[in-house]
């Protein structure tokens, strides 16, 4: 049996967190939203009802799983380009990203995934 060549240069990380994301397909914007399966510096691999093309440039958000200083919900902001697609969702490299601070709620109303994480 012929081993198969690692070609990834950056650890993966198995975590699951809400991501929403929007992009631009054929002069068409469109939103959509899942959950990483896991993370690197420099991607992600996303599960998502919504099919998304193969080059498709990205923005995504991602609740972060720590507060900044433990008080302040963070947000993982990125651009970043779909490298490969699944059946179930898509991987998607990192091109530029930031951590940007968030409100402790939503404007909704709704608590983020990040607050209900971090108050358990």
């Amino acid at each position: 049996m012929a081993l198969i060549e690692e070609r990834r240069t950056r650890k993966r990380y198995p975590i699951r967190l809400e991501v929403h994301f929007r992009g631009t397909h054929r002069g068409k914007r469109f939103t959509g939203c899942g959950r990483t399966l896991n993370v690197s510096s420099s991607g992600l691999l996303i599960a998502s009802d919504e099919h998304v093309r193969q080059g498709t440039v990205l923005r995504m958000c991602v609740d972060w799983p720590f507060l900044l200083n433990g008080i302040t919900p963070i947000q993982l902001v990125a651009e970043g380009r779909v490298v490969r697609t699944y059946e179930s969702g898509f991987a998607a490299v990192l091109e530029r990203h930031q951590f940007r601070t968030t409100k402790r709620e939503r404007e909704s109303g709704h608590k983020s995934t990040l607050h209900r994480f971090a108050t358990v």
